[in-house]
């Protein structure tokens, strides 16, 4: 069997990758940038962008089965680059699948395909879409995969994977994004404190990719999305605390409310989409929602469909994650602490 992996240099597609290899399957990644150590582990490289068809199409043909984990991870106000990524680029991972006989499509989408700015409780896969979304992010992953599932068929079987919050060494995003804020005094409680989210450590995540494409096999979880986290969610900003306790950094303690957060967000999303639609702005109304709201979702079908049940504890995952960032201090930030 051959699979090609979308992003297969990336965070979470390097680690399907690796999973894919120890069972002996041939693996293809895709990426935008070279990936010289692909070539060291036997891994056939192909350079290209998914939004663009030629590419694709030269990736896909002569592959069994694809995971499609190419996304476009920003905060910023670009809309046209998250839709030729998601939209355009799926679209064209969808066709060329078809086209050449592939079998099976997992893809890795996202919980904020339903989000709506509200509370989620243990809400469960029956969420629908969101007529409107407050993060280009969510609006066109929303629509990838609904085009991903709406293709499901006997030919091409079709699964969406929607892990939340991804940790884990080598995280190029979320901890970074986090640590900087702290570093430069810009990250405050939105809130009370006390919302609470999914978390999900990419290994436990790239599992739950290999159990969506194993049961796609069998003739399970077809045209089915599934919520992917922890053992149970976390309290966002103990969590985050703990984290920055364990790297001798001062807490986050400063609150502001969530309407002063959201209005302030909403006006900077007005200006960088005017002027500066390619930067990050400090705050938008979806970053207000995710720091102060619950969004934690129920696993139960994906323990029943697939069997997933995370591999690596929060625990355990904390541990290796804080040492991996405390090497990124040390490196990147010249800190030479004298860690306990």
């Amino acid at each position: 069997m051959k699979v090609l992996v979308t992003g297969g240099g990336g965070f979470l597609g390097c680690h399907i990758v690796e999973l894919l290899q120890r069972r002996g399957v041939t693996v293809r990644a895709m990426g935008r940038r070279q990936q010289p150590i692909f070539e060291s582990r036997g891994v056939e490289f192909m350079r290209g962008d998914v939004s663009f068809r030629e590419d694709v199409e030269r990736a896909v043909c002569g592959v069994d089965s694809v995971f499609h984990v190419a996304g476009r991870a920003s905060l910023d106000m670009n809309y046209q680059a998250y839709y030729n990524t998601h939209v355009v680029g799926t679209k064209n991972i969808v066709q060329a699948c078809k086209r050449y006989g592939v079998q099976s499509l997992v893809f890795t989408s996202t919980p904020a395909v339903v989000f709506n700015g509200g509370h989620f409780s243990g809400s469960d896969e029956s969420l629908p879409y969101q007529p409107n979304y407050h993060w280009y992010y969510a609006q066109t992953k929303a629509i990838a995969e609904k085009c991903v599932l709406d293709n499901n068929s006997p030919e091409l079987k079709t699964v969406a994977v929607r892990p939340h919050l991804l940790l884990g060494e080598g995280d190029p995003h979320l901890m970074p994004r986090i640590l900087n804020y702290v570093c430069n005094k810009k990250l405050k409680i939105i809130g009370n404190g006390t919302n609470q989210v999914d978390i999900t450590f990419v290994s436990n995540a790239a599992h739950a990719h290999m159990l969506a494409f194993d049961a796609l096999q069998t003739g399970k979880a077809c045209g089915k999305a599934y919520f992917i986290g922890q053992e149970r969610p976390v309290v966002l900003w103990e969590f985050i605390n703990d984290i920055l306790k364990r790297l001798k950094l001062s807490p986050i303690e400063e609150k502001v409310s969530f309407g002063k957060a959201y209005r302030w967000g909403s006006m900077l999303e007005f200006f960088y989409r005017m002027f500066w639609r390619s930067s990050i702005p400090s705050m938008t109304r979806a970053l207000a929602v995710a720091l102060s709201k619950d969004h934690y979702f129920s696993h139960e079908r994906a323990y029943r469909d697939l069997g997933y049940v995370p591999q690596i504890t929060i625990e355990n995952g904390l541990d290796s994650l804080v040492n991996s960032l405390r090497l990124q201090m040390k490196v990147l930030w010249k800190r030479d602490y004298v860690w306990d």
